[in-house]
């Protein structure tokens, strides 16, 4: 299904990161997620190796599989992953393997609803090829490395990570007080102690949804994307805190999902949502079109 393009409101952003313009998102388009046991896709990323490829996946209590799909929602098949558990999976990024060269998908379950996990795990696995079609579901890769993540104060509830300069960027989803960001090198021992970096510069509130529900980081590495169920919020990567890019409001989300959850860039720089299915019975892809931001 494809929807006319909408173009949201704008806010102010420093002067140094824009070209002529503010940042908006355009609707591109909206699809399907056909795959029948994708049921709450709370991770996305684009592939690497396979353009127009997306690894996603469940939220918690699935098998640890990792699906494909591509923007039109088409059933790709999957991938099981071994030596990893699905106890809250809730995002997915890329980044420079931990273990090895190359590129590798890292899988964050790091779900904590009760706030009673003292560690959680961000499990490390090579990009594997994707399924050669949706029946093609008997292919496994492994784990390479499992980062074990401790705060630094108390259990925090999460569903965002992102890679980005040789960082893993983790932004807390508490219930109350502000969205955290959290990092660690990418480089370090299995069980690491997080650094906090501070709250990010977005109104928070579950009682709207505005918590956060996914990340990602531009090809470039300049901009950090932080989506909530209505909203998505921009911050420029200059080290420290993250410089945000649209008011506390952020830019409303202008399809309707009934449960927004992941966030990604795809490798033209657009901006790709999924959602849970919910009680709509289907869950759905949205493509965005990011304009008015620039490198310094």
């Amino acid at each position: 299904m494809r929807l006319a393009p909408l173009l949201l409101g704008a806010v102010a952003v420093p002067a140094a990161l824009v070209a002529t313009q503010l940042p908006s998102i355009t609707l591109i388009d909206t699809a399907v997620l056909r795959a029948p046991r994708l049921n709450e896709s709370s991770g996305i990323v684009a592939s690497r190796r396979h353009p127009g490829v997306f690894w996603t996946h469940n939220d918690g209590g699935d098998a640890p599989v990792l699906y494909t799909t591509d923007s039109t929602g088409a059933d790709l098949g999957f991938v099981r992953v071994r030596g990893a558990h699905n106890e809250d999976w809730e995002d997915l990024s890329v980044g420079p393997c931990t273990r090895t060269t190359g590129t590798c998908l890292f899988v964050a379950d790091i779900g904590n609803n009760r706030e009673r996990r003292t560690s959680v795990a961000v499990y490390v696995i090579a990009e594997p090829d994707p399924p050669a079609s949706s029946s093609d579901t008997m292919r496994f890769v492994a784990v390479q490395d499992t980062l074990v993540l401790r705060y630094p104060d108390h259990p925090h509830n999460a569903e965002a990570i992102a890679i980005a300069d040789g960082q893993l960027l983790l932004v807390t989803k508490d219930l109350s007080g502000p969205a955290v960001l959290f990092r660690t090198p990418l480089a370090g021992d299995d069980i690491r102690l997080l650094t906090r970096v501070g709250a990010l510069a977005m109104r928070t509130s579950s009682v709207r949804g505005r918590i956060v529900t996914g990340a990602a980081v531009s090809g470039d590495g300049r901009i950090l994307a932080v989506r909530t169920y209505p909203s998505i919020h921009l911050f420029a990567l200059r080290g420290g805190l993250p410089a945000p890019l649209t008011g506390e409001d952020g830019l409303r989300i202008p399809v309707v999902e009934t449960q927004g959850e992941a966030i990604t860039f795809d490798l033209q720089g657009r901006l790709v949502l999924t959602s849970e299915r919910g009680d709509r019975r289907h869950a759905i892809l949205t493509r965005l079109r990011l304009s008015g931001v620039s490198g310094p």
